[in-house]
């Protein structure tokens, strides 16, 4: 086992039975629904990575998608399974090595993962590789601008970037478009999520596999 992976195994071991659950983040059902409005109609092949518990997995399924979650927390991936049967959930051990075929899926959906990844570039490339010609990368992450950034550094520095804490990337705008640019996608958009901007809690963003 490597060490990254026993890092992600001793920090989510016991999201199932500690965790409150995705519902409860204040953003999550602006998220999946903006996914579901980007999804290509009819039905698609959709990757829910890190899908946790099966929260969005369960509404993407419901709207008649055939969807694969993966996630890196077994008890997870376990409660996913009794809570979603008409979804497939798969034990991955890391970012960078997702276990299935060339062109598996049409859309691949990834909401607040990012910013808990070792390896991005690992990452993109695996999302790459798993969509189909033209396919479609749906992504969230919280979002970090220049006035945000500074209302944070004055008042809640050490607590939002707590090195003990789970999120280890921040990105802006900016940074995520050049990250996802040399993953080679195309960038269709990207829009907050959110309170007002310009202190908006997640960026949403539409890419294209190039």
């Amino acid at each position: 086992m490597s060490s990254i992976h026993e890092f992600y195994h001793r920090r989510y071991a016991n999201i199932a039975r500690s965790s409150p659950g995705p519902e409860a983040e204040q953003t999550f059902h602006l998220r999946v629904a903006a996914a579901l409005r980007a999804m290509p109609d009819p039905a698609a092949r959709v990757l829910d990575f890190g899908c946790g518990m099966g929260a969005a997995s369960k509404r993407l399924a419901a709207a008649g998608h055939g969807v694969v979650g993966v996630d890196i927390s077994e008890p997870a991936i376990q409660q996913a399974r009794s809570a979603v049967p008409t979804a497939t959930f798969q034990v991955i051990d890391s970012e960078g090595h997702v276990p299935f075929p060339d062109a598996s899926f049409d859309v691949c959906f990834c909401t607040e993962v990012i910013e808990h990844l070792f390896d991005v570039k690992g990452f993109l490339r695996e999302m790459h590789r798993l969509l189909v010609r033209d396919g479609l990368l749906l992504m969230t992450t919280p979002y970090h601008g220049w006035a945000k950034n500074l209302l944070i550094m004055t008042c809640r520095f050490d607590t939002h970037f707590n090195p003990l804490g789970g999120h280890i990337r921040f990105f802006s705008k900016r940074s995520l478009v050049h990250c996802l640019q040399s993953g080679c996608f195309q960038v269709e958009s990207v829009r907050g999520i959110g309170r007002v901007w310009p202190l908006r809690k997640t960026m949403f963003v539409k890419a294209h596999k190039c």
